[in-house]
């Protein structure tokens, strides 16, 4: 891909078309995927209840929005002391302050559509 300097809505947006290529092929290889795995059942019974190590654990998943960080800590009980997410949209919505900065007024709902966050992500 080739990099973009100008920082505008209009190249925001030719990038974002660059990447149906790659979604495209992405989708197919998960399509194939599942179709190699055969017929049968894709859910099992899980137990009611599973005690949370004790100790404290951080880790990230990768999403389609970004990676998202989760914090969890336990003392050996059926539910974690505390479970702390930071989701990738609290990331993607603070860009804004900088990212925006000199964004005509007619350019920035574009601006801010070519964000991607969830509103309901940011506040946790």
């Amino acid at each position: 891909m080739p990099l973009r300097t100008t920082g505008d809505a209009t190249a925001r947006y030719a990038l974002l078309l660059e990447q149906v290529p790659t979604s495209l092929r992405l989708m197919s290889a998960c399509i194939d995927r599942l179709r190699s795995l055969g017929d049968g059942p894709v859910n099992v019974l899980l137990p009611k209840t599973v005690r949370v190590p004790e100790g404290v654990t951080h880790g990230w998943i990768e999403g389609p929005l970004g990676v998202t960080g989760c914090l969890l800590a336990s003392v050996g009980e059926k539910t974690p002391w505390r479970l702390k997410i930071r989701s990738a949209s609290f990331a993607n919505a603070q860009a804004l302050t900088t990212a925006l900065v000199g964004t005509r007024v007619d350019d920035l709902a574009d601006a801010v559509m070519s964000f991607f966050f969830v509103v309901g992500d940011v506040d946790r």
